[in-house]
């Protein structure tokens, strides 16, 4: 072989090291310099951040805890920003903000490039996919703080979909604790009513009784006729005396005599009267009615013992409502956007050199492996 052969042969691994070269860095990160720093559209990135805290969360911190509930955090908390964050990527957000702001339209807006475009005629699927690429939900393991950030290709709509998503987001968690209120109530608001029937349901059997037999309180009134016939034995007893005192100085048929006769046998008639009310025979006497009365009476207390009870179940499920309520507190709002923050172009430009520059490296490294082993 002769020394230009020589000099040829060298040359042509050089040559062919510097096509390559050309080929696979070079011209990516000339296209990618092309692309990022002439055609690629701006994006305007609107941020916002808000926690949501519970009823209970009463910390005894600054402004910002008592705001945010620091150092008071619960699974339950930690639940809602995880849902919240997926309604924020669902399908029924994506329908809401299209009823406010027509999403298709500004990410397909023929101004904006067409790499980063969102293509004519998309599916709901393909749309839903190219939103949840535009929106970033992080979720703050300690705290449960969430920042919420949308890239659009206007400052002003950026904004106006963060705005849109914190008050579609606050309406859910709104709902979220009116539900359940609700089911932490219902069952304590259905023993308080059906307790009320119950005591309206006795009172009306004690009237119905007194109107029937004319009698507000049998017992009372049977303690009201026992009182009489004490009363009426005493002076019975009283007379009974005196009589038997006459009758030792007195001729039998002297007035003094006949006259505590005669009232003698006029307190025993009212004695056995008032007794036969309390115990004769007949439906209509003092001792059945009281039978009949003291139910009526006890079934009474029952079921205003039973009302109360529930009452008090209702104040406690009303604090446990209060104490479960949800809520969510946007404390950093979304600020309309002074200036396009992506794409950050020379990081691009520079990640797609370092990316070629990588493959190619690997690809030769592979390539001189592969050489070695089929000895080439």
């Amino acid at each position: 072989m002769s020394k230009d052969d020589e000099a040829t042969h060298g040359e042509r691994p050089y040559a062919s090291l510097i096509r390559s070269l050309c080929l696979f860095v070079l011209l990516p990160t000339l296209a990618g310099a092309i692309y990022f720093g002439l055609i690629a559209s701006d994006r305007y990135v609107a941020e916002a951040r808000y926690a949501i805290r519970t009823g209970s969360q009463a910390p005894a911190g600054g402004f910002l805890e008592n705001m945010l509930g620091a150092g008071s955090i619960g699974a339950g908390t930690r639940e809602d920003a995880g849902i919240v964050r997926d309604y924020i990527l669902s399908h029924d957000m994506l329908s809401e903000l299209e009823t406010r702001i027509d999403v298709r339209a500004h990410y397909g807006a023929p101004g904006v490039d067409w790499l980063s475009r969102l293509r004519p005629g998309a599916s709901d699927e393909d749309v839903l996919d190219y939103f949840r690429d535009r929106v970033e939900v992080i979720i703050d393991p300690e705290t449960n703080i969430s920042t919420l950030r949308v890239r659009a290709f206007e400052p002003q709509t950026a904004q106006a979909i963060v705005q849109h998503m914190l008050a579609l987001s606050e309406r859910l968690v709104n709902e979220m604790s009116e539900r359940i209120t609700e089911d932490t109530l219902r069952f304590a608001r259905g023993e308080l009513d059906r307790s009320e029937r119950q005591v309206r349901g006795t009172i009306a059997a004690l009237t119905t009784f007194r109107k029937a037999y004319r009698s507000i309180d049998p017992g009372q009134e049977s303690t009201a006729v026992l009182e009489i016939v004490a009363e009426l034995e005493s002076r019975l007893a009283a007379t009974r005396a005196e009589l038997l005192e006459a009758k030792s100085v007195m001729k039998a048929n002297s007035p003094r005599i006949q006259t505590l006769e005669a009232r003698a046998a006029a307190l025993e008639r009212q004695v056995t009267e008032e007794r036969d009310r309390l115990a004769n025979a007949h439906s209509t006497d003092l001792t059945s009615l009281i039978d009949r009365y003291q139910p009526l009476v006890l079934e009474e207390e029952l079921a205003k013992q039973r009302y109360a009870s529930a009452l008090s179940s209702l104040e406690v499920a009303q604090a446990e409502a209060q104490r479960q309520q949800r809520y969510l507190i946007a404390f950093v709002s979304p600020q309309l956007p002074d200036e396009a923050t992506e794409p950050r172009r020379a990081w691009m430009v520079a990640s797609v050199l370092g990316f070629a520059a990588l493959i190619f490296a690997i690809g030769g490294l592979l390539w001189s492996a592969i050489k070695d082993h089929v000895g080439v």
